[in-house]
């Protein structure tokens, strides 16, 4: 008897590439490191039900109509590999480096939204890094070879597209180190039709075709869930979204993992009323959650194709707990009697430097506490409480309106990765 053909689950992994236009599935770019994935296709099927002399009152045949796929996922936070995660919830990044200390200059003239070029009153050597702007629509841009004699053109080579949000001439053009990490602000997009990119995710586990992996374009999350315990876990993620259905990759893929490592939880400060510092560093928080939540709808018109048109997002909400011990007095219960609303800041930072290291911040201005019970089951007392964000315009970004979170990730990515 032959030996018969499987395949090692603990082979298995995760890739991931931002798509040009969602639903037309690319080649992986990055791989996402999960301790969870499970994809589930969702055909529909149409009955004909028509009568036909026969003690029927099933089907007689079944059509296969439209489909989608949804997927579970997550794992440890890796902060290099994030922001895939959320540009495709949140979608609105501001992105800035730290400054060589020389080459500075300003914009000569204004400079639209997609352009490939910028004018600067001082030349930038080719393949520079440099930081266009600051604040909510900072972004960041390898040089090409300039041109002219003053003002100077200034090709933008990397990432390509064009900029992502315009900027007014004198606006400060600044010299980065392209060595040191890089800090990426994700809050909601709300330009345009408010509609993030979208991923296409490859699941390699050898049993699909030639390639050993099937595709799932178009991928977009519903949860983007942060969850943090002190006492005995990682910094971890988990998620929810829906896709195109499945199809087998055209080529086999490569597993490429990051070397960067996870955090502990115990690294991981809650600020309250302030920063995660000084005195409104919060030093009772054991564990604790923070939900981000998107309405998605998948569109199915009458064009012959029986994959979604769009699938649609809708509005974002978040929401978070957080179980306090040893408490040495009642303040979680007053932000909630007294509706306080306080700033929420969550921040997780792995303690390295340079290229190594990696912080993840949650900024939440405006946090209702809809929750505060006492925990006695324990030998200190406790509270156990939930809140939820506010909309706000500090959390907002580069694309305006407001935001109820801001998620800010430092790490060695180069603009453009995710």
């Amino acid at each position: 008897m032959p030996t018969p053909t499987t395949y090692a689950s603990t082979k298995q992994f995760i890739g991931i590439a931002p798509e040009a236009t969602q639903g037309t599935g690319v080649a992986m770019t990055a791989t996402q490191l999960l301790t969870t994935f499970t994809p589930s296709d969702k055909p529909t099927f149409l009955k004909d039900q028509s009568w036909r002399g026969s003690m029927g009152t099933d089907a007689f045949a079944q059509l296969l109509g439209v489909g989608t796929a949804d997927i579970s996922l997550g794992g440890p936070v890796y902060g290099d590999t994030m922001g895939f995660w959320l540009r495709n919830i949140l979608g609105d990044v501001a992105v800035t480096g730290t400054p060589t200390g020389s080459g500075a200059t300003t914009l000569s003239a204004s400079a639209a939204v997609g352009a490939t070029t910028i004018s600067t009153a001082a030349t930038i050597p080719a393949a520079t890094v440099v930081q266009i702007g600051s604040g909510a629509t900072a972004e960041v841009f390898t040089t090409g070879t300039p041109t002219g004699s003053g003002p100077y053109t200034i090709p933008l080579s990397t990432p390509t597209g064009g900029l992502a949000f315009a900027h007014a001439s004198a606006q400060a053009v600044t010299p980065l180190q392209s060595t040191s990490p890089f800090t990426y602000a994700w809050s909601l997009l709300n330009a345009g039709g408010g509609q993030p990119v979208s991923h296409t995710l490859t699941h390699s586990l050898g049993t699909s075709g030639v390639s050993g992996a099937r595709q799932y374009p178009g991928f977009c999350l519903s949860q983007c869930n942060f969850t943090f315990n002190a006492e005995s876990e990682l910094f971890a993620w988990t998620g929810q979204g829906t896709s195109w259905p499945s199809v087998a990759a055209g080529s086999a893929p490569t597993a490429n993992p990051t070397t960067i490592l996870p955090a502990a939880s115990w690294r991981t400060k809650v600020g309250i009323g302030g920063p995660a510092s000084g005195g409104t560093l919060v030093s009772t928080v054991m564990d604790g959650e923070i939900d981000i939540t998107r309405e998605l709808t998948p569109y199915f018109t009458a064009t012959g194709n029986r994959t979604p048109y769009i699938i649609q997002r809708g509005g974002l909400s978040v929401a978070g707990k957080l179980n306090f011990g040893a408490v040495g007095d009642e303040s979680v219960l007053l932000y909630m009697l007294n509706n306080t609303q306080p700033q929420v800041q969550v921040v997780c930072d792995n303690g390295l430097a340079g290229s190594a290291q990696i912080v993840v911040q949650l900024d939440m201005q405006s946090a209702v506490f809809t929750q505060a019970d006492p925990d006695t089951s324990k030998a200190a007392v406790g509270y156990q409480a939930a809140f939820g964000a506010n909309f706000n315009t500090t959390n907002a970004g580069g694309s305006g309106g407001m935001s109820p979170i801001k998620v800010s990730v430092t790490c060695a990515a180069v603009p453009g990765t995710f």
